[in-house]
């Protein structure tokens, strides 16, 4: 019996990148396929304008849907731990959190835009959007993603990142997939076009169910020496329900799409840190609708504009969310409560593109946003007597906004970015933020960046609402970003390294040992971002990535915020010995996490995951399967767990949040 360990998994790795030149010459001579070659990738998430991303400010991650399948990935938020200084976290309550460069961490915290199909998706309650980080890849066409300020752009939310999800549409294929202990279901997609009317339509639907749960020695009820009120030793709830269906239609210059999202769990390790039963209860539903019609309209060749409209409505339901065991608050029964929001937004947005000159071109845009709460209620036991509102239901917010952005390209090496962004709202103030870039092309394979970017964090509508004690009111978070990027870009391999300094100030927390809502003190991150692809072998490519970030709180003097790491790292081989078949592995590595200050325990311990995954595929109709194993050494992984309601001082679960073991999954179907 072969014991296979993470030692022996890096040693396979280092010695594929030693082999010797000879290989390499060999390399050359051979055609690639285009799973394996080093594509030159176009993005408009940085400046609403088609740009290769090399070219972009600052520096962009594409993720390519089919790839992220032969790699093991399985949803939108594992797949964002491919980026760079991009790190997973959860709530207690199953609710799914992006750290980026160390920033989240915390209940409810929201830092980074979220967007699907170029459509927001971060909630006015706590600007964040879990459904879309549970979207399965096999929905998923691309994911692009930027570090760091977006707000020039992109505004609200845009904090420390932003990201959009895009899903397939121009394909045609039926597909089922499981995995072990987990979600099982299936979906199609389907498309249809008219060349002779310009004419497209397609539906992209998913559904899958499951009833996960990690096991649990010891929860709070423990360490409050109350364990025979425990439903530990036990597991933890994440049951799941997710639906998806996304519509598309374009019609010339006009398009229209459909989105609904219906994502539903259980209440994981309590909102308390209290383990709730075992019962498989989907004790939390978040869900979208939303719709956005458009036009793109030329005028001539050097003016063009692109009209929006969006109307999105959200909900966030969380019924018989398990609060305490019975004996602890009532002596014979346990208790539950339950909380019901809704939010509708309308959205009304140009923007105009011009170009005086080849050389030349100025985007100006204008939106009109507004939000208001529908339904806000929050319902208790009839013994507790407590009658008080959870959220004022006559909320509503205001936002006009505006973007200016100039790009020259000064020759045909030099282009500079400069843009600004100013959005005006009616109950929190008026935001400017900036951004200054130039991109600089030596030659053709070396290209130089350097931007400073200010983005801002308006507070939530929940965050409004609960304050700190002794806070008279929360502030908007604010970051300025300075960084210099280098790429290099040859015939078998290409890398690229980023250095960054960010300052942040008022950022937004969920109070380190007070509860509520606080402004924390200046934070100052300073950190390098490197990445690296190689053509190994005609069938081998290697793909990686290695993030370190040192992190100043002035406020509490420690070097690492709360729930963030200094060191992260990404490495996958892609081996296809004949196709249409793919062998792939994929390491993780996540360093030690800190803890928030309240807590005099040591950091949550570092960890090193790999997955093995096995794919036929082949271009055109046909089956195509993938079969994979999640965590094939068994790692042992734990997030680190997050501050209750009650400030999370006294309730803790001592071994933090445990994350699955080995696993096996599968996915296969056809392709018409």
């Amino acid at each position: 019996m072969v014991t296979i360990t993470t030692s022996t998994v890096c040693s396979t790795v280092l010695a594929l990148c030693l082999l010797p030149p000879i290989a390499v010459a060999q390399a050359d001579q051979a055609p690639l396929q285009d799973l394996l070659r080093l594509l030159e990738q176009e993005t408009e998430l940085a400046t609403r304008s088609g740009m290769n991303a090399d070219y972009v400010p600052g520096m962009a991650t594409i993720l390519s849907g089919e790839e992220l399948l032969l790699r093991g990935v399985r949803t939108v938020g594992e797949a964002l731990a491919l980026v760079p200084g991009i790190s997973e976290g959860m709530e207690m309550s199953g609710e799914r959190q992006i750290l980026s460069r160390g920033i989240g961490f915390g209940y409810a915290s929201g830092n980074i835009k979220i967007l699907l199909d170029g459509v927001s998706m971060n909630s006015t309650l706590y600007a964040m959007a879990n459904p879309v980080l549970n979207i399965p890849i096999e929905q998923v066409e691309r994911i692009e993603a930027i570090r760091g300020p977006g707000a020039s752009v992109h505004g609200e939310y845009a904090f420390a990142g932003v990201v959009d999800v895009i899903t397939r549409t121009a394909q045609r294929r039926l597909h089922v997939q499981a995995m072990d202990g987990a979600d099982r279901g299936g979906g199609a997609l389907w498309s249809w076009r008219d060349p002779k009317r310009d004419l497209s339509v397609s539906f992209n639907v998913l559904g899958l169910d499951g009833q996960a749960g990690v096991a649990v020695a010891e929860d709070a009820l423990y360490e409050l020496n109350l364990p025979e009120y425990s439903n530990a030793p036990g597991k933890s709830n994440e049951a799941h329900r997710y639906r998806g269906l996304f519509a598309d239609v374009t019609w010339g210059n006009l398009f229209a799409a459909v989105k609904l999202l219906d994502d539903d769990y259980g209440d994981a390790f309590g909102i308390n840190h209290f383990l709730p039963p075992a019962d498989h209860r989907l004790a939390s539903q978040q869900g979208y609708e939303s719709l956005q019609l458009g036009a793109d309209l030329p005028f001539g060749e050097r003016l063009r504009t692109r009209l929006r409209l969006e109307a999105l409505r959200h909900h966030r339901n969380r019924d018989d969310l398990y609060v305490s065991p019975a004996g602890y608050f009532l002596e014979h029964q346990p208790v539950f409560m339950s909380q019901h929001y809704r939010e509708t937004r309308y959205l009304a947005g140009a923007d105009l593109h011009w170009r005086p000159h080849p050389r030349h071109e100025v985007l100006l845009g204008l939106e009109a946003r507004h939000v208001e709460v529908d339904e806000a209620t929050w319902d208790w036991p009839a013994a507790f007597d407590i009658d008080f509102p959870w959220l004022d239901e006559t909320l509503n917010r205001r936002i006009l906004s505006l973007v200016v952005q100039d790009q020259v390209r000064v020759d045909e090496r030099l282009t500079l970015t400069a843009a600004a962004r100013i959005d005006d709202y009616s109950d929190v103030g008026t935001y400017l933020s900036p951004r200054l870039a130039a991109v600089w092309r030596a030659n053709d394979a070396h290209i130089l960046k350097a931007q400073y970017a200010r983005a801002f964090r308006p507070p939530t509508f929940y965050e409004l609402s609960y304050p700190g004690d002794g806070v008279d009111e929360v502030r908007a978070g604010e970051i300025a970003t300075y960084e210099v990027g280098y790429i290099v870009k040859q015939p078998r391999w290409r890398g690229q390294v980023i250095l960054f300094q960010s300052d942040l100030s008022s950022q937004i927390v969920f109070g380190y040992d007070q509860q509520g809502y606080i402004n924390s003190a200046d934070v100052r991150l300073r950190g390098v971002e490197v990445e690296y692809t190689q053509r190994l072998l005609p069938q081998l490519k290697l793909d990686a990535n290695l993030s370190y970030v040192e992190s100043v709180d002035f406020g509490l003097g420690k070097r690492a915020l709360p729930g963030g790491t200094d060191r992260l790292g990404n490495l996958a081989l892609l081996w296809q010995p004949t196709p249409p078949w793919t062998a792939a592995l994929q390491l993780r590595h996540v360093g030690a996490r800190a803890r928030r200050p309240s807590d005099p325990r040591a950091p949550v311990a570092a960890y090193t995951t790999a997955d093995l995954t096995l794919s036929y595929a082949k271009p055109g109709p046909g089956v195509f399967a993938h079969l994979g194993v999640k965590n094939l050494t068994d790692a042992e992984i734990r997030f680190p767990e997050q501050p209750t309601g009650s400030g999370g001082v006294d309730w803790v679960y001592q071994d933090d949040y445990p994350r699955p073991g080995r696993r096996w999954w599968l996915s296969l179907g056809y392709a018409f």
